[in-house]
């Protein structure tokens, strides 16, 4: 890892806005190759209806998405030469604890800054755009207002700034945070009923649990977890038994 962030250090800036751009582009097919796979699997449990083909709205708002997070990672790397922003080499658990910590932070943040996006005024502003589109598909993800883009790629460049933390958490998050997106955009439930029973998915977001936002914006505000939904009193009513139901579509 030492050698990575070496090499990393050392990247010219033309080279660091193309591996930005690159890695970007990469993140948004992956999505939608991997979406696609998993929505033709599991398409008899489907939990929205399927949305009309994308209009050039979308595409268009795609495209500034995958290109102003390639600039937050722009961003990022500067802030790192200049010492605002440290990471660390460390690996194994140093790493997990970092990784699950900076999930956890994120998660309750984004919360908060969900609930505030739906406030008469800013859902005007920026967050309606999302809702335009209210039965998703893998790439609805990146379907969101540029304020909405910048608000949050701003919001984890500030907590990175605040504490040091592992190179490959940050990494890792990356992963978890497309995963989360990712799934809570398929419009369909890939995990069958054994699974979403269990006990730590009282507390885990599953993927039906975000579309359950979609079709409903004043519930499920939360990302990774359902705990301060919970605790705020915005969960779905009916989303624990359509959770631990054999057909969630029921």
């Amino acid at each position: 890892m030492d050698g990575l962030l070496g090499w990393a250090g050392r990247l010219g800036p033309v080279e660091v806005v193309l591996g930005a751009l690159a890695g970007n582009l990469a993140l948004f097919a992956a999505a939608v190759v991997a979406g696609g796979l998993l929505v033709r699997r599991f398409g008899d449990r489907r939990v929205a209806p399927p949305p009309p083909p994308p209009d050039r709205r979308e595409w268009l708002l795609t495209v500034t998405a995958v290109l102003l997070n390639s600039a937050v990672g722009v961003v990022g790397w500067a802030l790192w030469q200049d010492g605002r922003l440290r990471l660390s080499a460390d690996t194994g658990v140093r790493a997990l604890v970092d990784l699950l910590l900076f999930s956890l932070v994120m998660d309750a943040l984004m919360y908060a800054g969900h609930w505030l996006a739906h406030r008469r005024r800013l859902y005007r502003l920026a967050h309606e755009m999302h809702h335009r589109y209210p039965d998703p598909r893998p790439s609805t993800l990146f379907v969101l207002h540029p304020l909405e883009v910048l608000g949050f790629g701003g919001t984890w460049l500030a907590v990175l700034c605040l504490w040091e933390i592992s190179a490959l958490a940050l990494a890792g998050y990356v992963v978890v945070n497309l995963v989360f997106g990712l799934l809570g955009h398929l419009g369909v439930e890939p995990f069958p009923a054994r699974v979403r029973r269990l006990a730590v998915f009282r507390w885990v977001a599953l993927p039906m649990f975000h579309v359950g936002h979609h079709l409903d914006p004043g519930v499920n505000l939360g990302f990774y977890t359902t705990v301060w939904d919970r605790l705020f009193g915005t969960i779905d009513p009916g989303y624990d038994t359509r959770r631990t139901a054999d057909d969630p579509a029921a």
